[in-house]
């Protein structure tokens, strides 16, 4: 830690002095005042500087008086602009600024819009891929490929996102990936995060937003970074609403409906969203392993069956410009019903002779209830400073009822060895709770931003195993049991961000957390790791530079620190059998892992974006299978000493011709993974590339086409397997009709059938591994909407807290 305490003395001093030296050196100033067409003052209009290449260098909001300045500009010829959706935009002519030259304008008189009528209509046509200094954002209502999607698939159609065949998130090569809805982490992990990702709908999915090294006012967890999913809210004003649906085909079917009514007023706003859907998802695998003098020739086919019905409700109140509130929740409910069925030739490796066989099923019901509910109050006192508390609560609950009967056969199928009959009942309750308040303060060169939060989560797991005895359900308490687990999590940090000068940037942060944990395991079976307490504080730091030239081009550096914590699943000792050769076991000395990131980027005219991510982890979560009398074996997880990741990725998003817009990303990583899982030694090292081509056409009749290439080279899974290179094509067209009331969409996608099979092999711990797995990817849709109500936006007058996207762009 004296290595950070010293690089953070440093950045203070130098913040403090090379800003003073600067206030000294730079009193350049453009002032003004903007008046209405009325002759009142413009307030709260956005009034940008442009350098003579009409790039962005710095905006603020005119005041209530209609007054703007436009201070420690640098030597240069500028243009003053000011933008408002009730008024024409006005541009300057050319400004040349000498060293502490100061120059007020004339009056500035704006013109009405030339489309206003009755109200202002707002019209933006948002880009597929923004890029913003600190993350990236894929605009899901900008493509037509994205409808009639779970958001477990949206995301992978999102750059640098893809999805492993454990529907675990990988982010630009890296796993640890924290999930955000609407700005506050989803808590969920593991399997009940897949579980609501894919009770969610795309059509109800405004953005995807993507943070790769996020700041110490983001919570540490994660390791990856930060996906941050936006749900959609419609700004227009009045009563307005649309009607949903849609349908795909693969080899099973897929479909959903539903509504969503929105009101808006000038303090009142109010939102609610209601889907249904049903979906089958296939899951097959083809798999040969041999193991200690037996070959498993296993073949599974697996249908899974999902249906939900999902709500989601906002609402916010203006209570004046200073206080607002925000309230929302949101609740989903799905049923799964599984069912997979297994068939395994087991052998001899010497003479590959037959030995017997086995005919599995494993027929599962679970329903799951989901629910969060989030309180929110701002307070901003002025143009400089601002307040806010934020409360959260959620309960997650499911009940698997599973049945899995097993029956040996001789190695010619005549005769019945012997059969073994399982059911088990699992339960699973998740109490989340969190509060947190951050303030920010802005100062003439400095930004202060400080703040706190304290999160609980309480898990309750139970196993209930029964022997199926002539045919009738027997309690075994020998393998049932009981796991709870608590974790409290208190957290404070503080950030400094100051432009000493116009082109550099600096920032620093640090974040501190104490995790105090605890794991109970009740059952028959007394164990020595059936109470596992931790409590340990960490302190996570960021540092980051950047310089701007003011052009085109930035150039930033940063570095951070991130831990990921094992969720509850990881943690259960006891045994979960997925059938009588395959288990799944957890750990409950499973430690957290660590990981430091290094980013260096380079953007150009913040389209063209080239990042270099360096990482290491600390004790990765790798799944590894250790072998049990002879044929059976245990999934479970360990700690691997160290994972390296050198990556580099290039984003560009261009406008090719008015009728072709070209969203490129492609991302390189040299990986290595190491260590000496309790016995079982894992040396692997691979280079992994991906690419990604999103093209947007504007056709004849008004028609948008969108066509998609991803390509994925070999990867690791598990951290332990290796899985051959697949890659897809997809298509998507969009059509508005009736005054764009009605939008039809048609989708297809991995249409070639390119991206279904992963072929994987592994050698390790005495099991050699070939298979392949299989789903359903190949599929192709039609997504209906129906708009009704007011679909116009009506600009409303801004309070100072308002920032328009203008000024978000803008590096401060």
């Amino acid at each position: 830690m004296r290595i950070y305490k010293i690089i953070t003395a440093l950045l203070i001093i130098l913040l403090f002095s090379n800003s003073k030296l600067n206030a000294q050196q730079n009193q350049s100033q453009i002032s003004g005042y903007a008046l209405n067409p009325e002759g009142n003052p413009a307030l709260y209009s956005t009034v940008v500087l442009l350098n003579k290449d009409s790039v962005q260098i710095k905006g603020v909001l005119s005041g209530e008086d209609g007054s703007f300045v436009l201070d420690k500009i640098t030597p240069g010829d500028y243009f003053v602009q000011i933008r408002s959706v009730e008024f024409q935009t006005y541009t300057t002519n050319l400004i040349s600024i000498t060293p502490n030259y100061k120059i007020t304008l004339d009056t500035i008189q704006l013109a009405t819009a030339i489309n206003q009528l009755d109200e202002i209509v707002v019209k933006a046509d948002k880009s597929l891929i923004e890029i913003h200094p600190d993350k990236m954002v894929y605009n899901v209502s900008a493509s037509a490929n994205a409808s009639g999607s779970s958001g477990l698939e949206l995301l992978e159609k999102a750059p640098g996102i893809t999805i492993d065949m454990d529907n675990n998130i990988i982010l630009q090569g890296k796993s640890g990936v924290q999930i955000y809805i609407n700005g506050r982490p989803s808590r969920l992990s593991g399997t009940d995060l897949a579980n609501m990702l894919q009770g969610m709908r795309s059509d109800n999915i405004e953005s995807i937003e993507i943070i790769t090294n996020p700041s110490s006012k983001y919570e540490a967890e994660g390791t990856a970074g930060i996906i941050n999913i936006i749900m959609k809210k419609n700004p227009d004003t009045g009563l307005n609403g649309n009607l949903v649906t849609s349908y795909s085909q693969g080899i099973y079917s897929r479909g959903s409906i539903g509504s969503t009514l929105n009101y808006n007023s000038e303090k009142l706003a109010f939102n609610t969203n209601v889907t249904v859907t049903e979906s089958d998802y296939q899951d097959n695998f083809v798999e040969v392993s041999e193991q200690r003098g037996y070959v498993l020739d296993m073949k599974t086919n697996g249908l899974y069956n999902r249906r939900g019905y999902n709500f989601s409700g906002g609402l916010d109140y203006y209570l004046n410009e200073k206080n607002s509130f925000t309230l929302d929740g949101r609740v989903f409910i799905t049923k799964r019903n599984d069912i997979s069925k297994n068939n395994t030739g087991i052998m001899d490796a010497t003479s590959l002779i037959p030995v017997e066989n086995l005919i599995a099923k494993n027929i599962e019901e679970v329903p799951s209830e989901n629910y969060m509910l989030n309180l929110n109050y701002s307070y901003v006192p002025g143009s400089t400073s601002n307040f806010s508390t934020d409360f959260s609560y959620g309960k997650y609950t499911d009940w698997g009822d599973s049945y899995q009967p097993n029956t040996y056969y001789d190695a010619n199928m005549d005769s019945v060895l012997r059969t073994i009959n399982d059911q088990f009942d699992t339960y699973v309750f998740i109490d989340i709770l969190s509060g947190k308040i951050d303030y920010e303060k802005k100062f003439d060169f400095l930004t202060f931003s400080t703040g706190a939060k304290y999160s609980y989560i309480k898990t309750d797991n139970t196993l209930d195993f029964y022997n199926i005895i002539e045919e009738k359900p027997v309690f075994d308490v020998t393998r049932s049991n009981k796991f709870d687990y608590e974790e409290k999590v208190a957290a404070f940090y503080f950030m400094l961000n100051a432009k000493p000068t116009e082109k550099l940037t600096l920032n620093a942060g640090i974040r501190m957390e104490n995790t105090n944990s605890l794991g109970v395991l009740d059952s028959e079976i007394s164990t020595l790791d059936d109470r596992v307490a931790r409590s340990y504080n960490d302190f996570f730091p960021n540092f980051g530079i950047s310089y701007n030239n003011q052009k085109n081009s930035e150039i930033s550096a940063s570095i951070g620190r991130r831990i990921n914590r094992p969720n509850y699943q990881y943690l259960n000792p006891f045994e979960s059998k997925m059938s009588e050769l395959q288990s799944w076991k957890g750990n409950p000395f499973l430690q957290p892992n660590y990981v430091t990131n290094y980013v260096i980027s380079y953007s150009y005219k913040q389209r063209l974006v080239i990042s270099n991510t360096y990482s290491v982890t600390k004790d990765f979560f790798a799944n590894i299978f250790v072998i049990v009398d002879n044929k059976a074996s245990i999934l479970t997880p360990r700690n691997m000493d160290k994972v390296i990741n050198n990556g580099l990725s290039v984003t560009y998003p261009v406008k090719a011709f008015p009728w072709w817009k070209l969203s490129s990303f492609v991302n390189y990583n040299y990986e290595t993974y190491e260590g000496d899982l309790q016995g079982t030694l894992i040396d692997l090292s691979i280079h992994t590339y991906s690419g990604r081509v999103q093209n947007m056409f504007k056709i004849p009749g008004d028609i948008d086409l969108e066509v998609t290439y991803s390509y994925y080279s070999p990867w690791i899974w598990r951290g332990s397997v290796r899985v051959k290179a697949n890659q897809r094509l997809n298509v998507g067209i969009k059509k508005a009709f009736f005054n764009k009331m009605l939008l039809v969409q048609l989708t297809g996608n991995d249409i070639l059938r390119t991206g279904s099979d992963y072929h994987y092999n592994s050698n390790y711990g005495g099991i050699i591994t070939d298979g392949v797995r299989t789903f359903d990817n190949r599929r192709f849709g039609i997504n209906l909407t129906y708009n009704f109500g007011n679909q116009q936006a009506k600009a409303r007058q801004r309070s100072r807290s308002a920032i328009d996207d203008e000024l978000n762009r803008i590096s401060e």
